[in-house]
This record gives structure tokens, C-alpha cells and sequence, in this order.
């Protein structure tokens, strides 16, 4: 399955899939991050990765030579928030980010709504803010803004 976006909320942006990622699907979201990058403007990226497919080791290293040959403009521009619902790839992820630091800002979670409340307060952003909790879709302040 493609990755899904959410940017209507720039400059955080969302992302979803589920499933098994093909590579043309990895290909497309490094684009589309390239895309981001080139705004020249800080942002957000929640990676939600609930119900998705593990890469395979090709698509890993395709990621990480992504990552490493625009850390120059990601160190600046990039801040990222990972939700991952499993507390042992929670922890999985959070060891290997001590071993092998991003370039820039991020942090894993396991609800969407604390990682968009993180990115928000990191990026600065004014966006308003839905919790996850409110089944009315009414906008507020994120917490600690109000």
C-alpha cells in the first residue's frame, strides 16, 4: 500500500501506510520529502507507523543514504515524530537512535496525538490542535498552550 499524507496542516505534515511497502512507494514518499525540503521552511513529520509493514533491508539502506545525503538541509529543516504501537520496536527504535542520532530532532510515541503535540511545540507552530480524545473535531490549543 502507498503511503497516505496529511499537509493541510503545514508545516506538520502526516503519514500513514499499512501493510507491505513496495519499493516505488518508498521511492515516491523520499520525493515527496525532498519536495518538503526544498519550501526552505521548518517542519514536522509524524510517521505513523501503526499496522504498517516492516522495510526490507534494501528499502533501509535506501532511507539512510536518503537521510545521510540531505542532512545538510533535514539538521535545519526537519523535525520528526514516530508512532509505533509495539513497546518492544518503541524501544527497538529509541536504542538504535541513541547508537545512530538523526541529523535532526525526533522521538517515538506510541499515540499520534502526544507525537503531533510534540512536533507542534518543537516546530512552533500555531496550528491548532485536535485532540485525539475529541470525537467532535472541534480545533484548541495543544496542551501547555492554553
Amino acid at each position: 500500500m502507498a503511503f497516505e499524507y496529511d499537509d493541510r496542516s503545514w508545516p506538520i505534515v502526516k503519514t500513514r501506510w499499512s501493510g507491505t511497502v513496495a519499493d516505488r512507494d518508498v521511492d515516491a514518499a523520499l520525493s515527496r520529502i525532498d519536495d518538503y525540503l526544498t519550501r526552505d521552511q521548518r517542519f514536522g513529520l509524524l510517521i505513523d507507523s501503526r499496522g504498517g509493514g516492516g522495510f526490507s533491508p534494501e528499502q533501509r539502506n535506501r532511507v539512510l543514504s536518503h537521510m545521510k545525503s540531505r542532512s545538510h538541509l533535514t539538521s535545519r529543516l526537519l523535525v520528526q515524530a514516530v508512532v509505533i504501537d509495539n513497546l518492544i520496536q518503541r524501544t527497538l527504535y529509541y536504542g538504535v537512535r541513541l547508537l545512530l542520532p538523526s541529523p535532526f530532532p525526533s522521538k517515538v510515541f506510541a499515540h499520534p496525538g502526544s507525537a503531533e503535540a510534540w512536533l507542534m511545540q518543537e516546530v512552533g507552530t500555531s496550528t491548532e490542535w485536535v485532540s485525539p480524545d475529541d470525537i467532535t473535531g472541534e480545533r484548541s490549543e495543544p496542551p501547555g498552550k492554553r
